[in-house]
């Protein structure tokens, strides 16, 4: 997990989006945090990033005063983890949102190509019970 959220970190960082701690590899957890006040701020990034079925949170930064209007998104790699893409998988993620957030395509289109990607990834991975659906609803007894 660490990896892959390191490995988005980079990839978000080459196309040119403003990852906080390249010092630290941009993390040494499972999410990094990313100053998008250039991109019109986490407001309104995340949303875009949510049409683009690209789930994020708005994020406060140290320099923000408005928890309503802040400079940053967190991003979490342990879903993606979970259902098993790894470093690779991190670099077309980092395109997916780059596309969001800096060249401003339409979310709409961006969400067909989201699509694309996780629909080879269903399958439980790095868990207990390897292999099984990751979105298959269980029945409460």
């Amino acid at each position: 997990t660490v990896k892959n959220a390191q490995a988005l970190g980079q990839a978000l960082n080459e196309l040119g989006i403003d990852v906080l701690c390249p010092d630290l590899g941009f993390t040494r957890s499972h999410a990094i945090a990313v100053d998008v006040s250039a991109h019109g701020g986490g407001k309104v990034v995340s949303q875009d990033l949510e049409d683009a079925n690209i789930i994020c949170n708005k994020n406060m930064l140290p320099k923000d005063t408005s928890a309503v209007k802040p400079s940053g998104i967190r991003l979490g790699v342990q879903e993606l983890t979970r259902v098993g893409m790894k470093e690779s998988e991190m670099k077309e993620v980092a395109s997916l949102i780059h596309r969001v957030v800096a060249k401003k395509e339409a979310p709409l289109k961006v969400k067909e190509d989201v699509k694309l990607l996780k629909k080879d990834f269903t399958k439980i991975r790095f868990c207990f019970n390897e292999g099984e659906e990751a979105y298959r609803f269980h029945e409460l007894v």
